[in-house]
């Protein structure tokens, strides 16, 4: 089995000498590797739909900036069986063809084994068999190493910002996890005529802080958009300073039909506005 890349190990170095997290409100001035955070709704008026694809673009990048790295670990809960990983994820968002690179650091039965995505294009590496496998759209929606994450959702190929239509089903006053006033909204998004989507309806529920930063709080994925009742849910939790901004650390997906089975990611470590070369994003950094 190769060794881990020095340049993992030089990122994993980076991502852990920042300072520990520190439990804090979800109104924090964004980043400067963040673009900046639309307003918020003045009283009395409604969100355009400029406004709402804002805000969800703004949530689902939240843990990435324009550019970034983190350490992670991921528990799999299945009736079947219970597995932790270790994690290292690389993210660059300064171009339209995007780009992220997740490689596993442990147990060692699967250490650098690692997913990149470069545009449309995925691709596996399996460093026992020194195989790098080109992912095709059919597998997509497979789950990522056994658990309850798709390949999609850890590569980030839908944009729902911009694959999806968007409806302000409610928003309120509200609060957030540190008692400070945010307001909350809950969005039904439904797929364009043309888009290369799974999901025929997704309620996004996120709450816009004093900043006007949008957090995500819980996402929840339909079969068809007629169904009542959603297959799985995203819960974002635990919101921490790292790196000076405020993040959701905990994300985890429940599968609603199959009680007490979870994948949880923790994050442990994150910096944004990293200057990430091309080449790191390359076939050449799986070895």
């Amino acid at each position: 089995m190769p060794q881990t890349s020095i340049l993992t190990l030089g990122l994993v170095a980076v991502c852990l000498a920042c300072a520990a997290p520190v439990v804090a409100s979800a109104a924090q001035p964004p980043s400067s590797s963040q673009a900046a955070a639309p307003a918020r709704v003045q009283p009395g008026m409604q969100p355009d739909t400029q406004m709402l694809a804002q805000w969800i673009h703004g949530a689902e990048h939240i843990l990435r900036g324009q550019t970034s790295a983190a350490v992670m670990s991921m528990k799999i809960k299945k009736t079947s069986f219970e597995r932790e990983y270790d994690l290292m994820v690389m993210t660059d968002d300064r171009n339209p063809a995007s780009k992220v690179l997740l490689r596993m650091l442990g147990p060692a039965l699967w250490r650098d084994n690692a997913t990149l995505k470069v545009g449309d294009k995925i691709s596996f590496y399996d460093p026992r068999t020194n195989r790098i496998t080109v992912m095709g759209n059919s597998m997509l929606g497979d789950n990522w190493m056994g658990s309850h994450f798709t390949n999609d959702d850890l590569m980030r190929e839908t944009d729902l910002s911009r694959h999806y239509s968007y409806v302000l089903v409610a928003g309120a006053a509200g609060k957030d996890a540190a008692g400070q006033p945010v307001d909350d909204y809950t969005i039904s998004l439904s797929p364009l005529p043309t888009a290369p989507v799974s999901w025929g309806k997704v309620i996004y529920r996120l709450y816009v802080g004093a900043d006007g930063q949008a957090y995500p709080q819980r996402v929840e994925y339909f079969r068809r958009a007629g169904d009542d009742k959603p297959v799985r849910a995203l819960v974002y939790e635990d919101v921490r300073v790292m790196d000076g901004k405020a993040v959701p650390t905990r994300l985890t997906m429940n599968v609603l039909d199959q009680p007490g089975e979870y994948t949880r990611i923790d994050y442990k470590r994150i910096r944004f506005g990293l200057d990430l070369k091309a080449d790191e994003f390359t076939e050449r950094a799986f070895r």
